[in-house]
């Protein structure tokens, strides 16, 4: 909606003084500026990034967003209005404004972005089955990327959540063997159906299972709690590479220094890929029809704070996904 200062007047639901409560706001953008574009949103993913932001008041998460061109910058080349598009970040770019900076994020009816940071979405994908892709599937594809990982690798999935659930699917398609690690027995059917070679519940973990297990080139940790570090690092194979994408609790320990050390074993973290590697994905997961499952809420401030606690409470399969009203 154009606002009476030139610009736009934006519909968006930001936190409170109670956490996992919302409030709808709305606010004022400058006149269009040549680099940017105006997106009505069509649907915004509910990351469990949203979660480490929700205790300052006043804050508008969500950094899923896909939406529809409606209006566009004099200088913007390469897209339309009517295109519908997910927007984001570089994450490498050192003068990045980053999630949740600015406010002008994804709990919301629209948003106004520069044009270099928004990706065309395929027409095999609806709004809702985009968003989680320019976060989670982004994470888990841009560890396999970075990491260069042969079709021929064993590569272990920690954690049947919004990430990993995505995470087996583009593990699959990459060619790879691939064994889904969960505390919850009940999931084995989905990893099944999500791509998953095999299945090891970590609630049977000791050293003499850790021992007989098998050991893999890659794990991708999705988990955003504290687990035992050891026993995976003991789950890699020689060179194996284990990989944080979940933000854990805590300090993360390892107490066997020697022999990962011996065994040349890595630690190490993957984020947000860069707008090439954006594409890339995009181009990837259409190609290998790579969809999420998602829960649709509205974005009411009510939708919100449901989503928000399924979410925390680990009910929701797979992904939450915001749905406005316009």
């Amino acid at each position: 909606m154009s606002s009476e200062k030139g610009g736009y007047e934006i519909t968006a639901y930001a936190t409170t003084d109670k956490p996992g409560e919302f409030e709808k706001i709305t606010y004022d953008t400058p006149p269009l500026k040549d680099d940017e574009v105006y997106i009505k949103i069509l649907a915004g993913g509910v990351c469990h990034t949203d979660i480490l932001f929700m205790n300052k008041p006043g804050v508008v998460l969500g950094h899923e967003p896909v939406g529809e061109i409606v209006d566009i910058g004099a200088g913007v080349r390469g897209h339309k209005k009517g295109e519908i598009v997910g927007s984001g970040y570089d994450s490498m770019c050192p003068y990045r404004i980053s999630f949740p900076e600015g406010n002008n994020n994804g709990f919301a009816h629209s948003v106004v972005c520069k044009a270099k940071f928004i990706y065309s979405i395929p027409d095999c994908f609806t709004p809702q089955e985009a968003a989680p892709l320019m976060c989670a599937g982004l994470t888990v594809f841009t560890a396999l990327h970075i990491a260069q990982v042969p079709p021929t690798a064993h590569v272990a999935i920690v954690g049947i959540g919004g990430l990993g659930h995505i995470g087996l699917q583009f593990a699959r398609a990459w060619g790879c063997h691939v064994t889904a690690i969960s505390h919850t027995p009940s999931k084995k059917e989905d990893a099944f159906k999500f791509g998953a070679h095999e299945f090891l519940c970590s609630k049977d973990f000791t050293p003499e299972y850790i021992e007989k297990a098998p050991k893999f080139d890659y794990i991708l940790n999705t988990v955003s709690v504290n687990i035992e570090w050891d026993n995976y690092m003991d789950l890699l194979d020689s060179n194996g590479q284990l990989f944080m994408l979940g933000i854990p609790e805590g300090p993360i320990v390892i107490e066997k220094v020697l022999a990962n050390i011996a065994n040349q074993k890595t630690l190490r973290g993957s984020v947000n890929g860069s707008r090439y590697v954006v594409d890339l994905m995009l181009e990837f997961a259409a190609r290998h029809n790579i969809k999420p499952a998602v829960v649709d809420y509205p974005m009411t401030p009510e939708g919100i704070s449901k989503a928000i606690k399924d979410n925390e409470d680990n009910s929701t399969r797979y992904r939450a996904v915001l749905t406005p009203q316009h």
